[in-house]
């Protein structure tokens, strides 16, 4: 499936706002540069590739038999900005083994070239020199930069300066290049286990972490993307700052959960703000004191009877509702049975009729048989007559009674023929109409129903709400014989009600917020078309689907077969091509801010089935196709597989390195870290 085409997408960029075209590493630079190796990238699919070999030996171990992939993949973030390249302990050992080695790379940030190179071994200082080769920069030497000032130099930190906002409103944090880089380039840790957790501790990457470690993520997801409108950012700083009061006001609630006061305050609001909404009409319920002997100002005792009486009326009546509307389901489907069984015998009867035309046909048939014989057997002698079968006198007679027997029959047959289908088209008529009348009959047994289930509903509802209120009411009783009169703790008064006026206004603003969110924009229709269609392609069977929520103003992507699935193939996947349903999306929507550079390490790893994961993989390479090749991609996408690729893909135009942790040279290094300075050998090619 060629989704471009599919969905008639319009590429709108040239390139990736971000991308990598070489990455070099030196075992030293000075005093002249001696190479480890080269890995020459393009826009478009990047395969690295480490076989796994079939006997694994004790020559070949790294750090749990590591050909160097996740090494690869942690270079890559290095140099588009990262702080650190590995874990203190992989660190470590890299220094070690190589203590002047530098790691440099060309890339491309806004299509303007960067010649970079960053320390792996001792040294500090990173060097940078725009529109130019890392061997330029090798002359030159270039600008220096430091861990604080890399990413601003290169241009990094500007990317986000066209976000429509800068920072996670909802906590006042800042959105960084490090938070956009997690994304891109997910820790092979995280297990892809969903689309929010992009870095684990286990990674050490120094990464910069958020406050909520799901909305967050998913609030800068849809930042990056320009999935947010002006009005809908504005209502997310207002709940910013009201749930900031909210924060402030649990604290001080915190300080008094222990007086008896407050839980009676509690329970006489929660008492109160139900009674309200099952007596609207009853005038007294704010001022309404615990007990009053007053037959014309009840108490909240007595108004709780009420509402106990008017539920239980309310559900008597709901249940003759139910019960109707059981019967009426009840009879609509009796109804459609008869006709049915009608049906049914309409079709037995026009059956008979074809019995008859079939009993004719099998006569005429034998008769046609015996004229046949006689036929080819005219010449010949009759043993029983002594005469030519032409002139036998029984044959003769024979053939006239049975040519007038088919006379007869070819009659009858065009009688009953003649009857069948005056009779079939009444019975198509009469058919048809029973199936309109079926089909009616359905649809107000489905309405019959439904009005049933909403019955249903409201029974529990109302149910609930009694249980509700019988324990809001017993709690209030029992708190409030703890303690002589409610007004003796005035701060516990005001308190609790601004906290219950700023959560009312936090869900009226979510609810406003989700409609929001539901009710526009053709962006959120667009990615959520890309990402069906991703689905199909990969899945082919017809059966699959992919859906994007937006419910509760976060983000998710679901892969549905029906109802949506679950399980760890399927979460993978659902992570996998949310990522480039993004990738994808970026290249046609002028509003969305990712960089169109997508690395994935080992997603293979993760649970994911061997054949869907060749299918997405080539996938990938039909999107690249798509753009007309990998020249004219305008996305940049790097996987990492120990389990080899499809055939077609394993050229060399598409498979950027092969690794072999068999072999010393097979390694991302070229050599064991493990062994330490043992490990250097005479040459390292």
């Amino acid at each position: 499936m060629d989704l471009y085409k599919e969905l008639r997408l319009d590429p709108i960029r040239k390139e990736p706002t971000v991308w990598v075209r070489r990455l070099v590493i030196y075992e030293r630079i000075l005093p002249e540069p001696l190479l480890i190796r080269e890995v020459k990238l393009q826009k478009g699919l990047n395969i690295i590739w480490a076989e796994e070999p079939e006997d694994e030996n004790a020559s070949a171990e790294i750090n749990g038999h590591s050909a160097g992939k996740t090494t690869f993949c942690r270079f890559m973030r290095y140099v588009l900005g990262e702080k650190t390249y590995g874990t203190k302990a992989n660190m470590d050992l890299i220094r070690k083994s190589l203590p002047h080695a530098y790691i440099a790379a060309e890339l491309f940030i806004r299509q303007r070239q960067w010649a970079v190179m960053r320390p792996i071994g001792t040294g500090h200082n990173s060097y940078i020199l725009p529109d130019a080769t890392i061997e330029e920069l090798l002359k030159s030497r270039g600008q220096i930069a430091h861990h604080n000032d890399y990413q601003q130099k290169i241009g990094l930190d500007a990317l986000l300066n066209d976000f429509e906002t800068g920072a996670i409103v909802r906590t006042g944090q800042a959105i960084e290049w490090g938070h956009i880089l997690a994304w891109c380039a997910r820790d092979q840790e995280s297990r892809f286990q969903n689309i929010y957790d992009w870095r684990s501790p286990r990674s050490e990457s120094g990464y910069p972490a958020f406050r909520s470690s799901k909305a967050d993520p998913l609030f800068v997801m849809r930042a990056t993307l320009g999935l947010f409108l002006p009005d809908e950012l504005k209502g997310e700083e207002k709940l910013g700052e009201l749930l900031k009061e909210q924060k402030d006001l649990e604290k001080e609630l915190e300080e008094h959960k222990q007086e008896s006061q407050f839980r009676i305050n509690l329970y006489d609001r929660e008492v109160r703000r139900r009674l309200q909404r099952i007596l609207a009409n009853e005038p007294t319920i704010d001022t309404a004191p615990f007990h009053s002997e007053n037959l014309f100002f009840p108490g909240l005792d007595k108004l709780t009877d009420m509402a106990r009486e008017e539920i239980g009326k309310k559900v008597t009546d709901l249940e003759k509702n139910q019960q109707e509307a059981q019967e009426l389901v009840d009879d609509l489907g009796a109804q459609i049975g008869d006709l049915e069984k009608t049906l049914r015998q309409f079709e037995r009867y026009f059956q008979i009729g074809t019995a008859e035309i079939n009993e004719l046909e099998v006569g005429i048939h034998r008769r046609k048989e015996v004229d046949n014989y006689v036929e080819e057997h005219r010449d010949e002698i009759c043993r029983l007559g002594d005469v030519l079968y032409s002139e036998c006198t029984h044959v003769k007679e024979r053939q006239c009674v049975r040519q007038f027997a088919q006379l007869q029959d070819t009659r009858v047959m065009q009688q009953i023929q003649s009857e069948k289908a005056q009779k079939q088209e009444k019975l198509n008529d009469q058919r048809d109409k029973i199936l309109k009348e079926i089909k009616a009959l359905g649809e107000g047994r489905d309405a019959a129903k439904r009005k049933r289930e909403a019955i249903q509903a409201d029974i529990r509802a109302n149910r609930e709400n009694l249980r509700d209120l019988d324990r809001a009411f017993q709690e209030l009783k029992s708190w409030s014989e703890k303690a002589d009169t409610q007004n003796a703790y005035p701060r516990l008064v005001e308190c609790p009600k601004k906290h219950e006026n700023t959560t009312g206004n936090i869900e009226t603003l979510e609810k406003d917020l989700g409609k929001l969110l539901t009710d526009h924009d053709s962006n959120r229709k667009l990615l959520a078309s890309i990402f069906s269609g991703s689905v199909r392609s990969v899945l082919q069977s017809g059966t699959y689907d992919g859906r994007v929520n937006f419910n509760n103003r976060e983000l998710a992507f679901l892969i549905t077969h029906g109802p949506a699935m679950s399980g760890e193939a399927v979460e993978t996947l659902s992570v996998l091509l949310a990522d480039v349903a993004s990738l994808v999306f970026t290249t046609v929507s002028e509003k969305s801010h990712f960089p169109g550079f997508l690395l994935h390490d080992s997603p293979r790893e993760a649970d994911l089935g061997g054949r869907i994961y060749r299918s997405f993989i080539r996938f990938i390479a039909s999107l690249q196709e798509s753009c007309g090749g990998a020249a004219n991609c305008s996305f940049q996408y790097i996987l990492t597989t120990t389990t080899a690729p499809p055939k077609e893909l394993q050229a060399e135009e598409t498979v950027k390195m092969k690794l072999d942790a068999s072999k010393t040279n097979g390694l991302f290094l070229r050599r064991n870290l493990g062994l330490g300075e043992e490990s250097k050998q005479a040459t390292l090619f």
